[in-house]
């Protein structure tokens, strides 16, 4: 039987068709359309650099005759007979970084000493003159082997610095050299993901001249996906020191310009620049041990330690680089991996319970009005850079209010915003209801990828997070809150006026435009 809807066997009028037209897109509701987003302000990071920012953590592993011979910087005259790590097992590094929460490892595939722990047809002083494997074995090939089977990105650290080879003092000779071994690395072993570089060279060293824009364009034709560590970028930095701490105001905006690699101001590189041009964020590199390399007398960080460094490095805008150096045998030492998995066990039980996450929601404006869910403050619970809050334009307040339903105590903070649509929050601070009034519980400059913010235990079912200056309208993508009951800070008491917590500073009442009651 046909259906009845169309069953008339008059034809539409074609004169009737614009009116029909008319009347059916009018019918649609003006709220299902979507409000577009706002304008991302200038500079953005790249594909590539926003994966690497997501990872957060890398693993770096300082390997070679060092190792051996216990020493940090070798001097290149070192005998490749040394290097024999009867043992070594790459897939136990890949398997220990990715059970400790690391999505990538980086290895020095030539250190300072020039030794190359692959069969380069550049030199003989390589892993092809050691007993290992017989003179056949490929430290790089097994390690991106095994980063592949575990889905781990693999990154590698070629030195500029070589102690070993004649040439080094020879601009040309070594230019071509250098770019010679690093093609090598690049076309060999499949996808790099990071290729890390520095300028550190001894004192009284031959001078030299680095060619680096040939060697960041072939890193680039090679490798597109790959980004480029040194401490001018191009497409990420060194924040200055080999502590793992960055500033406590950290940008990704830089100018390369105002950076000389192997002679950057630190202070620049910690807090980078909210005028910059370009977008290079911060790289912290520390070591487990008190060495880079593995030495039989040295004992790792304790997970306290690491926890500590996290906040200074990961919750400060940063990806956290720590090295974990394979021992003498070829494996990473069992102390070292009981230290990462104390580490992990400690981030799991601070931060993988969101203590606002059932919490309601208002926020002091929403972008194409309060009934639109595209950016809504309940983004804020969504653990994706995609989804945020955004304020409707040219509001004065930036203001998210949260009832927990209930009081509830907590010492940590956690804010990121949307990265890709540039780094914006300048300063910010939380207060709680306490008493009937409300006090100031930490203030901090800076967000970008991921802040974490401590302080001394505080209890209440109402707080605010406040947003006091931005380069352009805020957007937060994820807010949490924390109990951290581990670290020392976590058992203060909150009894002085002004306190300062990892370089924010803490303040237990002050009075300004917010302070008021306010309908959450």
């Amino acid at each position: 039987m046909p259906n009845p809807s169309f069953n008339s066997r008059k034809p539409i009028s074609v004169h009737a068709l614009p009116i029909f037209a008319s009347l059916f897109f009018s019918a649609i509701p003006h709220s299902a359309l979507k409000i577009p987003p706002p304008l991302p302000i200038l500079p953005l990071p790249s594909a590539s650099q926003l994966q690497w920012q997501l990872s957060s953590m890398a693993l770096f592993l300082h390997f070679g005759p060092n190792t051996f011979t216990d020493s940090e910087w070798g001097t290149g005259h070192a005998s490749p007979s040394v290097f024999n790590p009867t043992l070594l097992n790459a897939s136990q590094w890949v398997h220990v970084a990715k059970e400790a929460g690391f999505s990538r490892v980086i290895l020095t595939a030539k250190h300072h000493d020039g030794f190359c722990l692959w069969l380069s047809e550049y030199t003989d002083y390589s892993v092809k003159a050691s007993p290992w494997r017989n003179g056949k074995g490929d430290v790089v090939a097994e390690l991106a082997a095994g980063a592949k089977e575990a889905g781990i990105a693999l990154g590698l650290y070629l030195s500029p610095w070589d102690r070993h080879e004649s040439c080094y003092g020879k601009t040309l000779e070594y230019n071509e050299f250098y770019i010679g071994q690093m093609t090598e690395l690049l076309t060999r072993y499949g996808d790099i993901k990071e290729v890390w570089l520095d300028g550190a060279k001894g004192e009284g060293e031959k001078d030299m001249e680095y060619f680096f824009d040939a060697w960041f364009s072939l890193i680039h034709q090679l490798q597109p996906d790959a980004v480029i560590f040194s401490d001018a970028g191009p497409d990420t930095r060194w924040i200055g020191d080999e502590a793992g701490v960055a500033g406590s105001t950290c940008w990704s905006l830089f100018n390369r310009s105002n950076a000389v690699i192997g002679g950057t101001n630190p202070q620049y590189s910690q807090g980078g620049d909210p005028h910059g041009h370009d977008w290079v964020p911060a790289e912290c590199d520390v070591s487990i041990r008190p060495g880079w390399f593995w030495h039989a007398s040295q004992v790792p960080k304790s997970a306290l330690e690491l926890l500590d460094i996290y906040y200074k490095s990961a919750g400060r805008n940063c990806l956290l680089l720590l090295n974990v150096p394979p021992n003498s045998s070829g494996l990473i030492s069992d102390e070292d991996i009981q230290a990462l998995q104390e580490f992990k066990e400690l981030r799991r039980s601070i931060f993988s319970n969101n203590l606002a996450e059932k919490g309601l929601l208002t926020a002091s404006s929403i972008r194409g009005g309060n009934d639109n869910y595209q950016f809504s403050p309940y983004n804020v619970f969504e653990e994706s850079i995609y989804t945020y809050w955004a304020p409707e334009e040219d509001q004065r307040d930036w203001v998210l209010y949260l009832d927990l339903q209930e009081s509830v105590s907590f010492n940590v903070l956690q804010v990121q915003e949307p990265i890709h649509m540039g780094q914006r929050i300048i300063k910010f601070h939380l207060e709680i209801l306490s008493g009937g009034r409300w006090k100031n519980v930490i203030s901090a400059t800076t967000v970008g990828y991921k802040r974490l913010l401590q302080f001394p235990t505080v209890q209440s079912q109402y707080l605010k997070l406040v947003i006091d200056m931005s380069r352009a309208d805020p957007l937060i993508s994820y807010m949490g809150l924390h109990m951290d009951r581990f670290s020392i800070l976590s058992h203060a008491s909150n009894t002085t006026s002004q306190i300062y917590v990892n370089g924010s500073q803490v303040l237990r009442q002050v009075p300004n435009k917010h302070s008021q009651t306010a309908t959450v």
